[in-house]
């Protein structure tokens, strides 16, 4: 069974990450590798020859031939930076001891198929050591060994390997030399972080006429534990009143089930959706984390809530909104919204599984830029309202193109400044005269 990319639980009518995010699963028990490439064609199988669990492994399918044989699995240009990626499966040899020429190694990441660049793990990728070792590829070849165990591989081992690398390109390489996980042994940790980019997984067999047929791969695992939560308070000037904002949108069932920031200029395409909406939620918003102030540099986009109170949560309406595939570190946090001005955080912050609350409401100085929020009461700060068409600044064509084509209509609205579900005056008179002339500072 194949799993890939990003596994969702619902729970209470509400489809949020969990937290991890497997990339590749396959057992191999639905007996179908049409999504594996074989070079050359015809070379590998779903078999039921003594499978190493289950009723069918990954076997070499020729017999009586000599050369090498190659398959890869594509894994959507996955860029390993910021993760903490743990690879696991099993691999068994027949009754053959490795030599020079009788070898084999599976392909971790690498970028492409030919000239390959990346990392792979097994016996013999250069010499006759017959230990189980992690090696860098450059160009196809074997050109730094920074890893290796004191497992001699021998005719008819199976094994168990594991191999972790964390968000700083740290690397270790553990073993069990009894197959499966569950008596694993390290060979240690070592940095390497010259190549970043997870393309495609693979393995590689060189074989003489004895050993065709002979090599098993089986429990293919490719997953990522890493996760940050975020817990920030910001309000919208549009719905606020007093110390909260109002819910109106909710009240009259207006707020759409799915995200809604899938067209330009957020071109989002997450799939974030809820089948019962939180009772406190205003409006959908927009998070993204950063690395640096430019957008360049974002490393992670979700679509949450923020509620009366000013949270912004993930779908429940009251967890912090969770990150999964990104280890802890230093972020800016970046709020949008779909007729709001942008804001960001004013410094990154440290994000992990812990939360400590980022309250932006309490001052110009939480926001990135020069007075980038505006004063809602006495020492009390929100993001201004009246882009609708969300270009980052309060314009003319705000009200020419957009209020005046929406005025008198209710629904969810672009135009709709007070996010009241009505496109009447006062959302040109009490917001968008406010702020005409107000422009983000958070580049994009």
């Amino acid at each position: 069974m194949k799993n890939i990319i990003l596994i969702m639980v619902l729970m209470f009518g509400v489809s949020i990450a969990a937290g991890q995010t497997i990339y590749l699963s396959d057992d191999f028990e639905d007996g179908d590798i049409s999504n594996w490439k074989q070079i050359p064609d015809s070379n590998w199988t779903a078999s039921t020859i003594a499978p190493i669990t289950g009723n069918y492994s990954l076997k070499h399918a020729l017999a009586d031939t000599f050369g090498s044989s190659h398959i890869t699995y594509p894994m959507d240009s996955i860029d390993v930076r910021h993760k903490n990626i743990t690879w696991r499966f099993n691999l068994k040899n027949g009754s053959f001891d490795p030599t020079t020429a009788v070898k084999f190694w599976v392909y971790l990441m690498v970028h492409d198929t030919t000239a390959v660049n990346g990392y792979a793990v097994g016996v013999n990728l250069s010499g006759e050591s017959d230990s189980l070792s992690l090696w860098r590829l450059t160009a196809s070849q074997p050109d730094t060994l920074f890893l290796t165990t004191s497992f001699d591989w021998q005719p008819n081992s199976l094994v168990g390997i594991e191999v972790t690398r964390d968000s700083l390109g740290v690397w270790e390489l553990k073993y069990d030399s009894n197959g499966n996980f569950d008596n694993l042994i390290t060979a240690g940790a070592a940095k390497d972080d010259v190549y970043t980019a997870m393309n495609y997984f693979g393995m590689s067999f060189y074989f003489k006429t004895a050993e065709a047929g002979e090599i098993w791969l089986d429990d293919v695992l490719i997953q990522d534990a890493s996760r940050v939560n975020v817990a920030v308070k910001s309000f919208l000037q549009g719905p606020f009143a007093a110390d909260t904002m109002a819910t109106d949108l909710l009240a009259q069932d207006f707020i759409p089930q799915n995200q809604p920031y899938h067209s330009s200029p957020w071109n989002y395409n997450g799939d974030e959706i809820v089948l019962n909406m939180p009772s406190n939620v205003v409006d959908w918003i927009q998070v993204q984390l950063r690395t640096a102030t430019d957008s360049a540099s974002t490393v992670a986009t979700r679509s949450a809530f923020i509620t009366k109170n000013g949270m912004v949560t993930d779908l429940d309406g009251y967890s912090p909104v969770s990150f999964s595939g990104i280890a802890d570190g230093n972020y800016y946090v970046v709020l949008r919204h779909r007729n709001h001005l942008a804001v960001m955080t004013a410094n990154p912050l440290p994000l992990s599984v812990q939360t400590t609350l980022y309250d932006m409401t309490t001052g110009q100085d939480k926001a990135y830029g020069s007075l980038p929020l505006v004063e809602l009461t006495t020492g009390v700060y929100g993001i201004p309202t009246g882009d609708a068409n969300a270009n980052g600044q309060v314009q003319n064509d705000d009200k020419n193109d957009f209020w005046n084509s929406q005025t008198g209509l209710a629904g969810y609205k672009s135009a709709d400044f007070n996010v009241n579900g009505q496109v009447q005056n006062d959302d040109k008179n009490d917001y968008w005269k406010q702020n005409v002339g107000k422009g983000t500072y958070v580049p994009f």
